[in-house]
């Protein structure tokens, strides 16, 4: 196996609640993902460190030299771009500043500040990927710093508006990060926070096989119970949640396409079209969960 190696005998607690009690739910590449007893957050037991990690998000992992990384993530770009104009009337809908100052975390090379450029939000990002960081600042004149929101030690109450798009997954230690956002953002300041729907119709249909099943780079799977609770408890108040992302498609590999998984490759294609996943958005069956918080008065 390529990349980060699991260490079996450095298994860690409960990130939520801190519980040392979890059974084994799946092993995959020998990492084991585990249920916590007590909260029933999804994790991956090894202990992984920030600068393993920061190795692992290295160039291959965004242009196809990985097996578990992007095909070509510089791509995506228009696309999700696309995405994150379609999210703008709900982002601005609970801002309480009309030109907030921004911050994204994990912002990789920086699609999402390029769309708060255009809004004439004031926007920074923080990418532990070296590469990544790299690319926005050189290629697309972004202000992104390189490491963890640890490293970079930005002055408390600075944000209106922190983002996490697909990366609370990605962090070893999702609770302090939240905790870290919490004292960046101004009071009232909002947060938003997409990530896999482990309580969704599409994880609980493939199991073991649902593609978001990806150690090490997804190091937790969050249902929208917990991770509802873990906002709680780092000081939020969530506002709302919407559902996005394909319904029953996982990603199949070319060449080891079943005839289940092309019919299940024709409806991913069906739900490209925007009505159809305005309606799976509404009936919230799709793949991802996208949350809408509120910093709240003190912890």
């Amino acid at each position: 196996m390529s990349g980060l190696q699991p260490r079996a005998s450095n298994f860690r607690s409960c990130n939520l609640c801190g519980s040392g009690k979890a059974h084994i739910k799946y092993e995959i590449d020998d990492f084991h993902i585990v249920r916590c007893s007590r909260c029933d957050l999804i994790y991956v037991a090894e202990e992984l460190g920030n600068q393993e990690l920061a190795a692992y998000y290295s160039e291959a992992y965004y242009t196809g030299a990985q097996s578990k990384g992007y095909a070509d993530y510089v791509g995506r770009r228009e696309l999700r771009k696309a995405y994150f104009r379609s999210a703008m009337p709900t982002i601005k809908h609970h801002l309480a500043s009309e030109v907030p100052r921004v911050l994204d975390v994990g912002c990789a090379t920086g699609f999402f500040l390029e769309v708060a450029h255009e809004q004439g939000w004031k926007a920074q990002g923080v990418e532990v990927s070296t590469y990544a960081a790299e690319y926005a600042r050189s290629q697309l004149s972004l202000d992104v710093l390189t490491g963890t929101l640890a490293d970079v030690k930005l002055p408390a109450s600075t944000f209106d508006l922190i983002t996490l798009w697909d990366v609370i997954e990605h962090v070893p230690d999702p609770f302090e990060t939240l905790t870290l956002v919490y004292d960046l953002l101004r009071p009232d300041g909002l947060v938003i926070i997409s990530t896999g729907d482990a309580s969704g119709v599409t994880a609980r249909f493939y199991g073991r096989r649902w593609a978001l099943l990806a150690p090490p780079g997804h190091l937790f799977y969050f249902s929208r119970k917990t991770l509802f609770s873990m906002l709680r408890r780092t000081g939020f108040e969530s506002l709302s949640w919407q559902s996005d992302g394909a319904f029953l498609v996982n990603d199949v590999p070319e060449g080891q396409q079943s005839g289940r998984s092309l019919l299940l490759n024709s409806l991913g294609r069906f739900q490209q079209n925007r009505w159809v996943n305005a309606v799976l958005r509404r009936l919230k069956w799709g793949n991802i969960i996208t949350v809408y918080a509120r910093k709240c008065g003190p912890r």
